[in-house]
């Protein structure tokens, strides 16, 4: 029964979620630019080319539309002309139908080679690193040194009839080093994935890696590369019509005919019906390129899609809506724990999505006394990176706070300004940052990323002072000094982390909150980490609030273990509490998931997977993954409750039982039926 209903859930939850390709920006472009193209393809079938020709009608005769009393006193011809005729017999309307397709040819030929071009040395330079590499970005960095105008002004000008194929070329040979650098930044990127070196280790060849690997995940870049080379290419040829450098005994575009405009005097005269339409034709093309190519962008990076103005707005107006409710309601609020340093109460984060609000952390609530060493642990998903940083106020859209308190010595950090909280972090409360590969600054060095927050915080120190603070919390991470002038490039995984958590505690803050700081790093390492860790907490005296995935070290470090599930806290308790009496099924299965060295057991993995946040199952959320389910974990989802002084459950055992019944082995793991 528990089985099928995480069936269930786990189908709605792949209903709920939409893969968002299109977006506002692109639908808009794309609709602009069709209405060009059916213009340019439809409009010759109602016009004659040949009314584009010099001396087709009587000179400068008005559209139809203008009244007669306007009308020149020249003869007008019979044809009804929608925007007339200019002073060489030109019928403008159908001038304009060909000079737009004209136009939309010469940018999509211009992005087609500029992009065949840019791409074929982007991908060949960022794929072959080494001379062939080096040689194109020589090449493609002297084409870049030369301005593009004035060079076509000399090279277009001095050509007999350049057709538009010469002209597209033209242009594209001086632009694709753009598009090449864009492409060739990608792939080096893309080549250093662990995914290509899996590729390479099941015996790929390097043409397959690149054809299998590499190019699928560049298309999105491709198309909105190409979308700015057409808009390149329109534009740079528009400025050489403008200017009249390009013959036009085969060439009609829309450059053109605002030349012909100016030559004519048409502005100076008024005739805004010559200049108006392949002026208003060209604002046309230009916006769908502008909004395509933004849409594109969203594509290429689906986190714009979440981070647009619109939604930090919205975001921002219900935090400030937040915090206005909290700090009209603190007065009434039950006061703090004169006990705990840092007191968190009633957290809830949600994350604004397009298939509605995913619940990130619900309704987390514990304390940390002053010294003491917290973790707080559970699967990859369960909210444990999303509540660190919310009680440090540091969510950013699509995520905010809808309710909850935090008090570090008193002081609700959802209540005060966000300049007193900026002062007080670092300084008060400071957080090691998970995957410390990324979390240093790669151009500055150690030194000066620690004398960075010393700076902001202390104000301007004497050179000899900053270098001798630099010196001392290096020694407390057991860094060697020369550390301190080298880029984090030339540091390896652990002291890369030494090196955050050096950074965190320059000001001796009193609560520190370490976030996996051990992931990524092999088992020695990790125990030197733990170790410099503990170290740190012990000569700060400072309360540390440890997350991480990995019970078995956890349990080493910390005093009181917090069990994270589904964004609830399932269980809070001294940690020798929980090791030899775990309340709650989804503890006792992740302590039982270790090995022993004491005496051999069946180690047991937890079945099924966590739920989707999007859509959780009713009842307690680990119902589809409990060995104890029963109806009424169905239907209710449990309150934390306390069965005993100092810890808390979540869980519909209690208050009716005092000790969790043994795990069905065979049942949760089958693999040990047979033994």
């Amino acid at each position: 029964m528990a089985q099928s209903k995480q069936e269930q859930t786990s189908s709605e939850a792949t209903r709920g979620i939409r893969v968002i390709s299109l977006n506002g920006h692109l639908i808009f472009g794309a609709v602009v630019l069709s209405f060009v193209i059916l213009f340019s393809l439809v409009g010759p079938l109602f016009v004659d080319k040949d009314d584009s020709l010099l001396g087709s009608f009587a000179p400068e005769q008005r559209p139809f539309w203008i009244k007669e009393s306007e009308k020149s006193m020249i003869q007008a011809d019979d044809y009804p002309h929608i925007f007339g005729t200019d002073l060489q017999g030109r019928d403008i309307f159908t001038t304009l139908v060909y000079a737009a397709a004209q136009t939309l040819q010469v940018g999509t030929l211009t992005g087609l080679i500029s992009l065949g071009l840019g791409a074929m040395m982007g991908v060949l330079a960022g794929f072959f690193p080494g001379r062939l590499d080096n040689s194109i970005r020589f090449f493609g960095d002297i084409l870049v040194a030369i301005p593009t105008i004035a060079f076509l002004m000399v090279f277009v000008a001095r050509m007999d009839d350049p057709s538009i194929w010469v002209i597209a070329l033209s242009i594209a040979a001086l632009s694709w080093p753009g598009a090449a650098r864009a492409i060739r930044s990608q792939v080096l990127s893309l080549r250093e994935r662990q995914y290509i070196a899996i590729a390479r280790a099941n015996g790929e060849r390097e043409i397959e890696v690149l054809f299998r690997e590499v190019l699928p995940n560049i298309l999105p870049l491709l198309l909105a590369q190409f979308i700015g080379a057409v808009n390149g290419g329109i534009g740079t040829a528009m400025a050489l019509e403008v200017l009249g450098l390009v013959p036009t005994r085969r060439y009609l575009s829309l450059g053109l005919m605002i030349f012909w405009v100016q030559r004519m005097g048409g502005i100076l005269r008024g005739m805004w019906w010559w200049w108006g339409p392949p002026i208003l034709l060209i604002a046309f093309i230009f916006t769908g390129l502008l909004f395509l190519s933004s849409g594109m962008n969203v594509i290429v990076n689906p986190r714009l899609a979440g981070y647009g103005a619109q939604a930090k707005r919205r975001t921002q107006a219900r935090l400030k809506q937040f915090l206005a409710a909290r700090r009209m309601a603190a007065k009434t609020m039950t006061p703090p724990d004169e006990t705990a340093i840092l007191e968190v109460r009633n957290l809830h984060v949600v994350y604004e999505t397009e298939a509605g609000p995913v619940k990130a952390v619900n309704d987390v609530s514990f304390s940390i006394k002053p010294g003491e060493r917290m973790g707080l642990i559970g699967e990859s998903g369960s909210g444990k990176t999303t509540a660190a940083v919310a009680m440090m106020r540091l969510s950013r859209p699509p995520a905010f706070i809808t309710q909850g308190q935090v008090f570090l010595e008193g002081r609700d950090l959802m209540t005060i300004s966000d300049e007193e909280l900026r002062r007080m972090r670092l300084k008060e409360i400071a957080m090691v940052p998970q995957a410390a590969m990324n979390a240093l600054n790669p151009v500055m060095r150690i030194e000066d990323q620690i004398k960075d927050g010393l700076v902001v915080h202390t104000g301007r120190m004497s050179k000899t002072r900053l270098d001798q603070i630099v010196a001392d919390v290096l020694d407390m991470v057991n860094l060697p000094q020369d550390i301190a002038k080298a880029y984090p490039h030339q540091l390896s995984g652990g002291m890369k982390q030494r090196a955050t958590m050096a950074i965190a505690v320059a000001l001796r803050p009193k609560v520190i909150i370490a976030d996996e700081p051990t992931s990524a790093l092999d088992v020695v390492v990790q125990k030197r980490v733990m170790v410099t860790l503990m170290q740190l907490q012990k000569e700060l005296g400072a309360a540390v609030m440890l997350i991480g995935h990995d019970i078995g070290l956890m349990t080493q470090f910390v005093d009181t273990l917090g069990v994270l599930y589904a964004g609830r806290l399932v269980e809070w308790a001294p940690v020798e509490a929980i090791l030899n009496n775990a309340y709650h099924p989804y503890s006792r299965m992740l302590i039982e998931s270790l090995p022993t060295l004491t005496h051999k057991k069946a180690l047991m993995g937890i079945p099924g997977m966590p739920p989707q946040l999007l859509n959780l199952p009713s009842g307690c959320p680990f119902v589809p993954r409990c060995p104890f389910a029963f109806d009424r974990c169905l239907e209710e989802t449990p309150a934390p409750q306390s069965p005993e002084p100092g810890r808390r459950v979540a869980c519909h055992l209690y208050p009716s039982h005092s000790v969790l019944p043994p795990l069905p082995v065979r049942e949760i793991n089958p693999a040990v039926a047979g033994d």
